[in-house]
C-alpha cells in the first residue's frame, strides 16, 4: 500500500489505484499525486493492506491491462463490498465498453471505461 500526499481526511480526493503492473501503477500514481490527489495502490482487491478501516475512496482507478480478467473480477468484487460499492470507477483498457460486455462483464451506472493503447 503507497499512502500520499497528506493526511487521511484532509479535503483533497481520495483515489484506491488497482493495477496489477507495478510500473504503470507508479506512473498512474505520481501524476495523481502531482495533482493533489492522495491515492492508495493495490495490486488486487485481496490485498489485506488495502486501506484504513471504515475508509471509503472517492473514485477506484482501475488499470484492466491487457488480459482483464483478474482485475474485472476486482471490480466485481469491489462491487459486492457495501463501503466501496457505489463509488464511481474509471476503468482503463485496451478494449472497448462494448467488448467488455461481450465478455461477459456488467458496467454499472458508475463505471466508465477509458481506452488506452
Amino acid at each position: 500500500m503507497i499512502n500520499a500526499a497528506g493526511e487521511w481526511g484532509d479535503d483533497s480526493g481520495e483515489v484506491l489505484l488497482i493495477a496489477g503492473d507495478t510500473d504503470a501503477a507508479e506512473m498512474y500514481r505520481m501524476k495523481l499525486v502531482l495533482d493533489g490527489y492522495r491515492v492508495v495502490t493495490i495490486a488486487n482487491v485481496g490485498d489485506p493492506t488495502a486501506h484504513p478501516a471504515g475508509w471509503r475512496p472517492d473514485i477506484v482507478l482501475l488499470d484492466l491491462g491487457v488480459g482483464g480478467g483478474a482485475q474485472l473480477r476486482d471490480l466485481q468484487r469491489l462491487r459486492a463490498d457495501p463501503l466501496p460499492a457505489e463509488v464511481p470507477a474509471l476503468l482503463l483498457s485496451t478494449r472497448s465498453e462494448e467488448e467488455l460486455r461481450r465478455q461477459g462483464f456488467t458496467l454499472g451506472p458508475t463505471d466508465y471505461v477509458l481506452r488506452s493503447a
